[in-house]
């Protein structure tokens, strides 16, 4: 995707995290976690986003779990769909985005409604390498899925496709690690805004809020501090500005 003709999403990064930058583990139910969390679920709800962007094991929560090999329930469909994009009718103008390019999360409807959100709509990215029955999967469930690219994830395609074609104009990206930094690295994120609560657990499984992919380019991205805001129950907003964004917002 060409920089100078993207149009994208304004993409806000928005995030929960222990005060030792951890995205999940035992700190979600400290009882120090409790009041600040509140308030980063109500501060959610006030964004009015159109999406909110998934990796394929934060979505997998939300979804119907993960699957693979020759038990998955996509394994018995035997029609062929062409691998292009598919916008399929929805009743609701908000969608959950899974970046889940290999075809492996489980739904059980087109529609997910959790955590007092609302009603979603899904949005599930991809590549061209993925099964057709993956494909065929998603086309009999009635959800929507945008190619963006080959063998790996073409995140500025993504992105201009989200808007050009359902109309997002506002985006949350909220984890996994891997989806985060695979905006951020890119350009593709306006704002970080991170919560951190008044609590560690040293979990050394548990991921950080950004993460590269094996092979991915080792870089670092400046961020420029815009605003430091200390909420009830000692946790500290921190709202940051990339300075590698690339302009697109239309």
């Amino acid at each position: 995707m060409e920089e100078d003709k993207m149009v994208r999403p304004y993409t806000i990064c928005y995030l929960n995290c222990s005060a030792d930058g951890r995205i999940d583990g035992e700190f979600f139910r400290a009882p120090e976690s409790q009041e600040p969390t509140a308030i980063f679920r109500r501060r959610w709800l006030d964004m009015q986003a159109d999406a909110i962007i998934y990796g394929a094991v934060t979505m997998a929560q939300f979804a119907g779990g993960m699957a693979a090999g020759p038990n998955s329930p996509w394994m018995c469909e035997r029609e062929i769909f062409p691998k292009t994009d598919f916008v399929a009718p929805c009743r609701v103008s908000h969608y959950y985005v899974a970046v889940n390019i290999r075809g492996t999360i489980c739904y059980d409807s087109p529609y997910i409604d959790k955590k007092g959100r609302g009603e979603h709509g899904i949005i599930h990215v991809l590549t061209e390498d993925v099964s057709d029955s993956y494909v065929a999967y998603l086309h009999r469930l009635g959800i929507s899925y945008i190619f963006c690219g080959k063998k790996a994830l073409e995140a500025g395609t993504m992105m201009d496709k989200l808007y050009r074609l359902f109309g997002i104009k506002k985006a949350i990206v909220s984890g996994g690690a891997y989806a985060d930094w695979s905006l951020l690295e890119k350009g593709l994120i306006d704002e970080v805004i991170l919560l951190l609560n008044p609590v560690v657990d040293g979990n050394p499984s548990a991921h950080p809020v950004f993460m590269r992919s094996p092979g991915m380019e080792a870089k670092a991205v400046g961020l420029e501090l815009v605003e430091v805001e200390v909420v009830a129950g000692g946790g500290v907003f921190l709202t940051y500005r990339p300075k590698n964004t690339v302009k697109g917002f239309q």
